[in-house]
């Protein structure tokens, strides 16, 4: 039987606690250096304050077979995704890449050879500098990535939402399954006349786009994520940690031309297969209600994304309750939450990677 989304985030939780990684309260930090601690427990990045700046540190993994297959990617490929990936929670933190440590493993000095080609490539395109690591021998290929970056305010977490913040998604989403679904079936080339547009992000996260955004995001948004893990996951996890319930409005989904066109021929349900897939590394972000009373400001922000759901103050579950919506349950931290549907989702489409 499968874990649902809500167990997996409360196992990640309870793992993170007994090593130490998490805590409650407070991180425990030796004072060899002036800084402050400032990203609270639960977030996929940390940060201090260093005098007037912050830096974020982050550490992400590619495993052959879970998060990448050589049946139709290239190793070149593989390495610079990998490293797209990792800097996409510096950059969803509202941070600047900066440099990287990245390990390699893999059964020849061949692969680990064109992985670093793909390091390379991005390394020099995206101006940071890789400044160590390692390679080993593995049966099976393996990256992994510790990366930092900078930034001048401070930076973005899942925390910070309040009753009333509108959540919005940059770009479109549901490429990355149209694209992963296409390369299985149909093959590379099949893909690369059809769909070069979600092939290209499913390859290489538009993590370019995205720092360009958060440029101006993190002057408005109360939080922050990327929706790596899927969208409706990454909406649970922001349900969970700031203890609120919300609406979530699946019919306001960006979807791309491509994808308008060929899920269908894919998917039985693309609208739930785009909401509950993930892989697409778009930033989920939050705006407080008080901008939406400015005259033309709902406009402004469609600049930056699609208004995509709302956090609930508790009076506002029972108005949710009347209109029947579609619901789903989460027991959180200090008391039971609610993802209110304006549109039924369905939830057998549960993001796994390859697996």
């Amino acid at each position: 039987m499968r874990t649902s989304e809500i167990e997996e985030i409360k196992r990640v939780l309870r793992i993170g606690k007994k090593l130490g990684l998490i805590q409650k309260d407070k991180f425990v930090v030796p004072c060899i250096f002036p800084f402050k601690a400032e990203t609270p427990w639960g977030s996929d990045s940390f940060s201090v304050k260093i005098k007037r700046n912050y830096l974020i540190l982050s550490s992400d993994q590619h495993v052959e077979g879970t998060h990448f297959s050589f049946d139709f990617m290239e190793p070149d490929e593989v390495g610079e995704r990998a490293l797209r990936c990792a800097f996409s929670d510096i950059i969803a933190a509202g941070g600047k890449p900066l440099w990287a440590f990245v390990n390699v493993s893999a059964p020849s000095s061949t692969i680990v050879d064109k992985i670093g080609d793909g390091i390379s490539n991005l390394s020099e395109k995206i101006r940071v500098n890789v400044v160590g690591g390692d390679i080993s021998y593995s049966e099976k290929t393996s990256i992994s990535s510790f990366v930092a970056g900078f930034s001048y305010r401070k930076p973005l977490s899942r925390f910070g939402a309040k009753p009333g913040d509108r959540i919005i998604i940059t770009g479109t989403i549901g490429d990355a399954a149209l694209a992963f679904q296409v390369l299985k079936t149909r093959g590379r080339k099949f893909a690369e006349k059809y769909i070069p547009y979600s092939l290209e992000k499913f390859l290489m996260p538009p993590i370019e786009r995205t720092v360009k955004l958060m440029v101006k995001i993190q002057k408005l948004a109360s939080f922050s994520a990327d929706v790596s893990d899927g969208t409706l996951r990454t909406v649970e996890w922001l349900s969970i940690l700031n203890g609120l319930s919300l609406e979530f409005f699946p019919e306001r989904l960006p979807f791309s031309e491509e994808f308008l066109r060929f899920a269908k021929d894919f998917f039985s349900e693309p609208q739930s297969v785009a909401a509950t897939w993930g892989d697409d590394y778009e930033i989920m972000f939050g705006v407080p209600e008080k901008h939406f009373r400015k005259r033309n400001f709902y406009e402004t922000v469609r600049k930056y994304g699609e208004v995509v759901g709302i956090f609930l103050a508790k009076q506002d579950e029972k108005r949710a309750f009347a209109k029947k919506y579609p619901y789903k349950k989460l027991k959180g931290l200090h008391r039971t939450l609610f993802i209110f549907f304006t549109h039924k989702i369905n939830w057998k489409y549960q993001f796994e990677h390859f697996r």
